[in-house]
Order: C-alpha cells, then structure tokens, then sequence
C-alpha cells in the first residue's frame, strides 16, 4: 500500500494577459503549496487481468471517467503501458469542492506521481507534466508543487527559489462558480485585455526571493476578483473578516469563491478560522508547503 499528499494550491497572484483564437486565455499565475490537502491510497496486487477500483471518502463525487483522478489513473496505465494489474485507489477528500483550490486537480497529480512511484518510475518528469496538461490547467503545477510562475494556460512552468514559510487561513462560504463561467465574466468585461492595467508580476516574486511576507501580501493581486466579488457577497465578507482578524492581505484563490489570508500570528488565524468555523463555515488554517 502507497500513500501520497494532495496538496491544495492558492493563488498568490493571477492575472489574465489576453484572450488567444482558440478560446483560452494565456495567463501569468504564481501558485503556491498550503499544507490543507488530500491523501491518494493505492493497493497494487499482481494479476493476470486488468482491474481498476476506484472510491472517495466524498459521497458527491462520481467514482468513474468523470473523477478527474479516475481519468489520471487510466492515463498513466496506457502511457506507461501497464498490461496486468488490480489496482485500488482511495482518495480521503478535505478539499473542499468547487472552491478555487485545485482540489481535483491535486488528486490527479498525486495519482500520476504515485503509479509512477508503484511502477518504478516508467515516466520521467516531462511526460508526467505533458500527462498532467492533459488532463487540466492546473494539474502540471500540483505534480510539482511548491512555488512556481505559472505562464500560457498553465502549463509552463518556473520554480521560484525560496522557502516562503508563513501561514495561511483559507475559507470558503457559498457556491462555486465554474471556470468557463468565470472567464466569461472576465471577457464580457476587459474584451481582449489589450486594455486592462496589470499590476507588476515582478514585484511578488522579487518578496519571495528576500522572504518579505508583508511585501509579499502588499503584491498579491487577482483579477477574477474585479468579476466574482459583486456577485458573491459571501467571499467579500470573508475577505472582510480576515483583514480585521489581522490578516496582512486576503484574497480569492483562483475563480473563487475560496479566500484565503496571510497572517504573521498562527494564533489569530487560528482564532478567526474557530470564528468562522462556528458560523458553520469551512475554515482551516495551515502553513505553507515548499
């Protein structure tokens, strides 16, 4: 029996750059590990039959080709050229779903890096990622993890150098909203985003490099929020409610409605994550993850 982390993923700074042809949009993200994640189990017997069994700890979620880590599974064993195997996966869910997190996104992830562990890594990293942009924007950053400058849909990575080390309390309160409807917002808005005034990206990465984490939260900046906030009040409050707790800055991760905090004082994200959690809110807080 293998386990792996899934770890969740913030985004720290998320800007959108232009709307290509095709349809998507090239993007200039900088994501950043948290310690709130999931655990993938996987049991590999010998066999002389193909057999893949797959469950979650979350009722709500399909167990089949519609299981984003379902679909990674069956990835990698073609890739990999698997022929006889009983496999069983489990994935124990804390992530909460819909939420800007890359919950689902980091159950692929972790799928991939651990069937590449179980079957003494057939892959190597490059053909691990290019599986992982198969299968979503965000899977390619959380088979890496870490802190990384993430460019085109999200697919290119950079690893940024640093140990940034401070904690994060993350919340969510309401219903998600779905990417494709967040993007839609964003083009009925700023139209080929040849007109939007970005902040400068630079400047966040430049804190991590000297481990300012005021600076840091000085530079944190997304762009759905100019889209997502008015139209859900309950990630505003949030917002609200970590600021006067004494978060340095708090911000929506992704398309929302997730938000997350930085705090200096575990105790006072601790405190405003019991406050919240006593409203019957989703909060945790934790540290972040290198």
């Amino acid at each position: 029996m293998l386990t792996e982390t899934a770890n969740a993923k913030i985004n720290l700074f998320l800007d959108v750059c232009s709307r290509r042809e095709d349809g998507y949009h090239e993007l200039h993200s900088c994501m950043q590990s948290v310690g709130l994640c999931d655990t993938v189990t996987a049991e590999l017997r010998p066999s002389s039959e193909r057999r893949l069994r797959f469950s979650c700890t979350d009722a709500s979620l399909p167990c089949d080709e519609r299981n984003l880590a379902y679909r990674a599974a069956v990835l990698f064993l073609e890739a990999a050229g698997v022929e006889n195997y009983d496999l069983r996966l489990t994935v124990e869910k804390r992530i909460p779903l819909s939420a800007g997190l890359g919950g689902g996104s980091a159950d692929a992830a972790a799928v991939l890096r651990l069937l590449n562990r179980a079957f003494e890594k057939p892959l190597d990293a490059a053909r691990l990622g290019a599986l992982g942009a198969r299968l979503g924007a965000d899977v390619p950053f959380c088979i890496v993890g870490g802190t990384c400058r993430c460019l085109g849909v999200g697919e290119i990575l950079e690893p940024v150098g640093g140990r940034p080390d401070y904690t994060v309390l993350i919340a969510k309160d309401g219903e998600g909203m779905s990417t494709p409807e967040a993007f839609s917002l964003l083009d009925a808005r700023f139209g080929d985003f040849s007109g939007h005034a970005s902040p400068d990206p630079e400047a966040i990465y430049q804190a991590l490099a000297c481990g300012d984490v005021r600076r840091l939260a000085d530079c944190a900046y997304n762009i759905f929020e100019e889209v997502v906030l008015p139209i859900r009040p309950k990630a505003k409050r949030l917002k609200e409610i970590m600021l006067r707790a004494g978060a340095l800055c708090a911000q929506m991760s992704g398309s929302g409605p997730s938000v997350f905090g930085i705090f200096q004082s575990d105790a006072r994200a601790e405190l405003c994550a019991a406050r919240l959690r006593h409203e019957g809110i989703f909060a945790v807080a934790c540290r972040t993850v290198g």
